[in-house]
Parts: structure tokens; sequence; C-alpha cells
């Protein structure tokens, strides 16, 4: 079976959460006898920041082979910035419009590719496939958050093609209800991520020279809001002389990053708190990692998340923070706390007091992750393109 990736996105370089599942589905698929293909969409010209497979066919939209580069004008991003004052959803409409502009090229795509079934990692890509080309080719729509959040600013339009999809996958039980809110479909589907753990168990509760705190994500404020553990670090720094805070992630918010600056500096913590960028090899950080702090507005499915708790790290997230507070059992794998700095202070002084407490819970952590291992969720997945493959033949049948 031919299996087409679609995330219409850039990924020069990026390393955003839903490109990290992309990758690793395409190595699940194809290990499973599937012929991936991948297309992607990027203004630069470059390597994907994370692997494909070495038989995988890998498309730019934007700088096809033979085909004109395609160019989001510096108006059209212009005039989105200055309507998402007004309109979220006009945003949204203005960069769909300008994505749309790629459509003969990936016309071209599915007329190389030939796939039974394209799975769709971001709405806008639904749109396109399902709007835009109107494809017989059945479409599994992934939806990479808490469906409140994709769909309280989505354009009618957008909400109507994802109706064509053959299925639409959400990543938390919870998030069936929430989808049909918004979607008059009767095919929603809860897949998980798989959560893809090193070979390898920490030791939170370790006598150590210096201990860390961390948290993985792209440094964003409105999403990942790491200036609440800036500030409820600071509000424990003088009583923990020997702990020390870790960022990993992104930068590319550059306003929200030297707020961060900003806040460690007026603090006086440049010595304390370190921002650490991105890295492909996730091994080391968890083998220094003592807690994993994770202060997230909302979240679909985290991966750094749930593989710091699947190598045995406890973790502190929010009660408000949709997918979080369903992950982490409060008092048994971590903790869950009101929003807000002073409450993740708290959390944070339980477990920098007591070792026992943090290998303890980070054992419970651990083993509440097996549930998500990568050999069942990728069965999960093959069995639904698998299903929704069938379907297709028998329908022109």
């Amino acid at each position: 079976m031919n299996l087409l990736l679609a995330d219409l996105h850039k990924f020069v370089g990026y390393s955003g959460g839903i490109e990290h599942v992309l990758s690793r589905m395409a190595f699940a698929m194809a290990e499973r006898g599937f012929t991936v293909s991948v297309v992607m969409a990027d203004e630069k010209e470059g390597e994907p920041f994370y692997p494909f497979p070495d038989s995988c066919h890998f498309y730019n939209l934007f700088h096809m082979a033979g085909m004109k580069p395609v160019h989001m004008s510096a108006l059209g991003k212009g005039l989105r910035e200055v309507t998402r004052l007004f309109s979220q959803e006009g945003a949204r409409d203005r960069n769909y419009k300008m994505l749309a502009a790629a459509a003969p090229q990936l016309e071209k795509v599915l007329e190389r590719e030939k796939p039974n079934v394209i799975v769709s990692f971001r709405e806008p890509t639904g749109r396109l496939l399902l709007e835009g080309l109107s494809t017989d080719i059945p479409v599994i729509s992934m939806l990479h958050n808490d469906p409140d959040e994709i769909f309280a600013h989505s354009p009618a339009n957008e909400k109507r093609a994802l109706e064509k999809s053959a299925a639409v996958q959400a990543l938390m039980p919870s998030f069936i209800s929430k989808a049909k809110k918004y979607l008059r479909h009767d095919h929603l589907v809860y897949i998980p991520n798989a959560v893809n753990i090193p070979d390898l168990t920490a030791d939170p509760g370790q006598d150590r020279r210096t201990y860390t705190i961390t948290n993985v994500g792209r440094i964003t404020g409105r999403t990942k809001r790491q200036h609440l553990l800036v500030e409820a670090f600071s509000l424990l720094a003088k009583d923990f002389p020997d702990w020390q805070v870790e960022l990993w992630g992104d930068t590319y918010d550059k306003a929200y990053v030297a707020t961060i600056k900003r806040l460690i500096s007026k603090n006086g913590l440049e010595d304390r708190v370190h921002l650490r960028g991105t890295t492909k090899d996730m091994a080391p950080v968890w083998q220094h990692t003592d807690i994993f702090a994770f202060p997230s507005h909302h979240e679909g499915f985290p991966l750094a998340l749930t593989e710091a708790m699947g190598v045995g790290i406890p973790a502190i997230g929010y009660k408000s923070c949709p997918a979080v507070n369903e992950l982490i059992h409060d008092g048994e794998n971590g903790f869950l706390v009101d929003d807000g700095a002073g409450p993740l202070a708290e959390a944070l002084r339980k477990l920098m007091e007591s070792p026992a407490l943090r290998r303890k819970m980070g054992q419970n952590a651990q083993e509440s992750m097996k549930p998500f291992a990568p050999h069942v969720v990728w069965d999960e997945w093959d069995r639904l393109i698998q299903e929704v493959g069938k379907k297709i033949e028998l329908r022109f049948e």
C-alpha cells in the first residue's frame, strides 16, 4: 500500500513536535511494509530536522524539481498579520490562500506517488487536499492539539473540509467529544502518540553534586510558558543552592526568548537557569534530570513530557492543561497544580526536598507510560490505515 504523509509546514531546521511524530510514523510504517512518501512545504531549501527512511520519497512543495518555486509574498504575510489583529479566522483563511498557491505541486506529488491513503498532519493541509483539490484519495486527518484550541477560531470552510476525511484521529479520549462539537463526523478515532523511550532508566533519587529541573519545548509564551518555571524557581533558588534549571527547545520566538533572558537576569539566575537550544540526542538530558517541569497552557499529547516520564522522571504540570491533566496522575507519578508560579514552586519544593519521593514517583511515571509503547500505537495506526484503504477499494469495485 502506498502511504503519503502530508504536513504543509516549514521543516528546515525546525524541531516541532508534529514534525517529530511525522518522522517516527514514516519509519514505523516503512518497517511495516508500506511504501511511504512525505510532502512538506518550506520557503527555505534544506534538510528536515528529523530524518526519514532512505526508501522514502521526500518533497518540498515550495521547491519541486521542474516546477517554479512557490513563495508566500511579503504583502500577503503582512495582510495576514494585520488581519490577525481583528480576526484569527480571517488570518487562517489568508494563510490558506497563500498555501493553496502550491496546489499544482501537490497534484504532481499525488500523480507520481499514487497514494492509497493520505495522512494529513495539519488542518490547512487537509483543507487543501479535501477542498482545494477535492481528492478521492482517502485522507485521515490528525488533530495534534486540544480540539477547543484547534477549532475555536477555525474558518468554517476548514471544518467543512475536514468533515470529508475518511477518519479523524484525536490524541486523547476526552478529545473525541470535544471534536464532535465542531465536526459532523462519524469516524473519530482515539490513537495517542507513541512514546519513544530511550534504552535507559533515570534515577532522579540519586545523590548528585548538581540537581536539575528540566523543561523541553519551544521557548514560546502562549503555549509553553517557560517564564512561569523561571518565576517559580526564583522563589526557591536561595533555599536550594545545588539546583539548576535547563530549558531545552527552539528559540525562534525571539521576543519571548528576550523576555525569558530579562527575567533570568532580573532574578540573578544567570548561573542557575540555562537556555540549551535543541538536540537530537535526549538520552544525556534525561540521565541528569531530577524533575520535569511543564507549565504549558494547552497540549495535544506532549512528547517531551511522556518521554521524561517514560524514563522514570517525576513531572509537574497544571490541572488546567488539557492532555497534561490526563497523563500526570496527581500524587502518583507527579503533581498537578493550580495555575501560576506559586503553586508550581510549592510542588517543586516537595520533590526537591525528597529524593525518595522523586524516585517513587519516577518509577510510577515509567509504569504509566507503557500503554503508549511504540509497537502498540503503530499497530493501531496500521489497522486504521488498512481499514480506510480497504473501504475505498470496496467502493470502487
